[in-house]
């Protein structure tokens, strides 16, 4: 299969690039307008088919693209895509606005093309080692940063939205109530707590870009035990005063502890069944809606 890849920042040479060029029966096909990193991208990893054409990359046969660009740029490549009949799977967000988000999703669904979000933590072990556990009924996610206060958009839609999905994600529940609260200075975010609430429990979201420290910690609670991830790395059961530390497996990649190859094989089973079997559309839009409503709920407040 020809898919490409278009964007080389940070992400896409720490993630996208080697789990790519590492995917069996895979052809990729690299677009950068910045002729020097697809240089050394191509060099690196061993990719011959480099392009700096958009519209030449989009025309060499590609039957999926991964998107890793600025989310500034994502509407109107991902636009260009689907109008070219090519699967697209997006870096998180697919753009800054619940509006133009769902627009796209439904563009690709009518078209019978997958659009989907890159939301590697729900293919990560250790969370779903945390979907094992039968019917919560509480959950407390912490996504903090160091001295990262941010304007509204970038820490929720860029940053937040990870939360948001992985709440969704471990909480399985109709969501009947959502709450947004929040403190900003200067027209700048510095925490955000959402709180998601549903007949069979809560679930609460926390991200506090003046913590001292980059953490993240998930706590899922039952009636038969409460199970905590750190990090995306270390996981215990906490049960009858007792504290249970699972195995880990040292040796395990980082991209598959992070669920980046989980997410890229998910994406490439998905082109293989083809877009009128792709079921993801309206779960990707609730994230995007949910974000758009902590925007608009904080903007307000300011």
């Amino acid at each position: 299969m020809k898919i490409g890849l278009i964007g080389i920042g940070d992400i896409a040479k720490k993630a996208y690039l080697p789990a790519l060029t590492q995917t069996k029966d895979v052809e990729l096909h690299l677009c950068s307008r910045n002729q020097t990193a697809l240089e050394e991208a191509s060099s690196a990893f061993s990719v011959n088919e480099i392009f700096t054409d958009r519209e030449k990359w989009m025309k060499s046969g590609i039957e999926a693209a991964f998107v890793s660009t600025a989310t500034e740029a994502h509407e109107e490549i991902i636009d260009d895509l689907l109008d070219h009949g090519i699967h697209v799977y997006i870096d998180k967000p697919i753009t800054f606005y619940g509006i133009a988000s769902k627009r796209l999703l439904a563009k690709a669904k009518d078209k019978n093309l997958i659009l989907m979000v890159g939301f590697n933590r729900r293919y990560a072990p250790p969370y779903q080692a945390l979907k094992e556990v039968p019917d919560p009924n509480m959950i407390i996610m912490q996504k903090n940063r160091d001295h990262q206060a941010a304007d509204y958009r970038t820490f929720i839609v860029e940053d937040f939205i990870h939360v948001i999905d992985t709440l969704l994600y471990l909480f399985p529940y109709d969501i009947q109530n959502i709450q947004i609260r929040g403190m900003q200075k200067n027209g700048l975010v510095h925490q955000v707590v959402l709180e998601l609430e549903a007949a069979e429990g809560t679930a609460i979201g926390i991200m506090n870009r003046n913590a001292g420290t980059t953490e993240e910690k998930v706590e899922l609670m039952s009636e038969s035990e409460t199970r905590v991830v750190h990090n995306i790395n270390d996981v215990a059961t906490h049960q009858n005063k007792q504290i249970i530390k699972h195995s880990a497996n040292d040796w395990e990649p980082m991209l598959q502890k992070r669920g980046f190859f989980g997410v890229i094989d998910a994406f490439i089973n998905a082109v293989h069944q083809g877009g009128a079997s792709y079921t993801g559309y309206e779960r990707d839009a609730q994230r995007h809606d949910i974000a758009e409503q902590m925007v608009q709920k904080l903007m307000k407040e300011q």
